[in-house]
């Protein structure tokens, strides 16, 4: 289980542009808080857009942050909690600038990690949850005297740890990672009889040798949740974009040359061939700038639940190399350079096999319009079987029959340009006042 979480990314790049202006409103922590969740409202707390109070709970949507500001060191927090839906709840107290105390529960087993803003996360205890169903409401304890810590649920020990180098004190970060739904009620925070005097939120508690320099509460809460989105990917270089977005223009020139030569759709493959470019590069130029950002990727599937695609898609062969083409967008996008070559290499080598075992590949495809007119009026049976024995693939697109005239429209391929003209003498030996039609299907249909 890692600290490295997208949803929690999400959540906490939030929390930075939320925090400093209301950091100041944190409460003196020296005596706690009780907290019932009456004013929905929620003064003394920050938090992203989808958490509300409903019926006296805190409701922590999916890939959602509350804070509470504050800077305890030794506590004795009880809460109730109700969890929904898959993936895990956090819960960081000892909060700070340097890290914290990160408590993640989940539908199985509960974990205590210790965070610093650079390196891994350090693993204190982990426990099964076994018999604890966390879908309904449950009492969860959480103590905390110097480094030692104590969880339970239920009032039944969960889960103990200690730490030789405690942290110093923090604030409460409550994060709903992946699609769980956290609720909470009734957290009662208490401060063990004897703490040692607080300053003001967010501000390191003085060494006794030399005192630091006060850091501003805005920007001390601003580092401390911008340290718990550490894990966030780097902005993307302009080397790595150029790279990727050259690649892409590459492989999709490749997958169109091979869809146009050997692919065996029998429409115009040139033309649909020209979209698989701009498929390719377009998916990746979405995804390079999305990948670093869930907040974007949610505006993306919110834009896609809009717009639709609704191009006519002829025959399951174009739905097939479109796909391939958005993969491959997909792949370069996520700087998956090595994966997506070695796909698109095995894709070619299929599709070239497929084509020498396919010995009906033929060329050009054109458009064929035929009608034949009273009295010398031919069957359709006739038409078909001389188009039989000259064209390796044809699709029959409109009969029209009556007494005195009979049309029909295909499309059809040959081997040989050469086969053209011996069909159009098959055809005319039918009946002399027969008359045929080619014309390349570019743009027709």
């Amino acid at each position: 289980m890692k600290f490295k979480s997208l949803a929690l990314i999400a959540l906490l790049i939030g929390a930075v542009l939320l925090a400093a202006p209301f950091a100041a409103r944190a409460l003196a922590q020296g005596e706690g808080f009780n907290e019932t969740f009456d004013d929905p409202q929620l003064p003394g707390w920050e938090h992203s857009p989808e958490v509300i109070v409903s019926d006296g709970v805190l409701r922590i949507g999916p890939g959602n942050f509350a804070a509470r500001m504050g800077a305890w060191q030794n506590l004795d927090m009880t809460l109730r909690i109700r969890c929904t839906g898959e993936g895990e709840t956090h819960i960081n107290y000892r909060a700070n600038d340097n890290g914290s105390y990160l408590l993640i529960i989940t539908d199985q087993e509960i974990t205590l990690l210790k965070t610093a803003p650079q390196g891994e996360p350090q693993g204190l205890a982990r426990a099964a949850l076994a018999g604890t169903d966390l879908t309904q409401w449950t009492r969860l304890q959480i103590t905390l005297i110097g480094g030692d810590h104590t969880v339970s649920l239920d009032d039944q020990a969960a889960l103990t740890a200690s730490d030789a180098a405690p942290l110093q004190r923090g604030g409460l970060v409550f994060v709903s990672p992946g699609g769980r739904t956290t609720e909470l009620d009734d957290i009662t925070l208490q401060v063990p009889a004897g703490e040692a005097p607080i300053g003001p939120v967010g501000q390191e508690p003085a060494p006794t040798i030399v005192p630091p320099t006060p850091a501003p509460a805005s920007t001390t809460w601003q580092a401390l949740l911008g340290n718990l989105s550490a894990s966030q990917g780097a902005p993307l270089e302009i080397g790595t974009y150029t790279i990727n977005m050259i690649l892409a223009v590459i492989t999709s020139f490749i997958l169109s040359r091979a869809y146009v030569y050997w692919g065996a759709s029998l429409s115009n493959r040139r033309k649909f061939a020209a979209n698989l470019l701009l498929v390719t590069v377009t998916t990746t130029f979405i995804i390079l700038i999305v990948r670093s950002s869930v907040a974007l990727s949610l505006g993306l599937v919110g834009a896609l639940s809009i717009i639709r695609f609704r191009a006519a898609i002829k025959e399951p062969e174009e739905l097939a190399y479109l796909f391939f083409a958005i993969s491959l967008g997909i792949g370069l996008g996520d700087n998956q350079r090595l994966v997506t070559l070695v796909a698109l290499l095995v894709v070619l080598a299929l599709i070239g096999l497929a084509h020498l075992l396919r010995q009906t590949q033929a060329d050009p495809n054109l458009h064929l319009a035929v009608a034949s007119r009273a009295p010398n009026k031919v069957s359709m049976s006739q038409v078909m079987d001389v188009l039989a024995k000259h064209c390796p693939k044809l699709r029959l697109l409109r009969y029209d029959e009556n007494e005195q005239v009979l049309e029909m429209s295909f499309v059809v391929e040959f081997r040989h340009i050469t086969d053209l003209e011996q069909t159009r003498a098959a055809l005319q030996a039918l009946a002399p006042s027969i008359e045929i039609s080619f014309l390349d299907n570019k743009g027709v249909w």
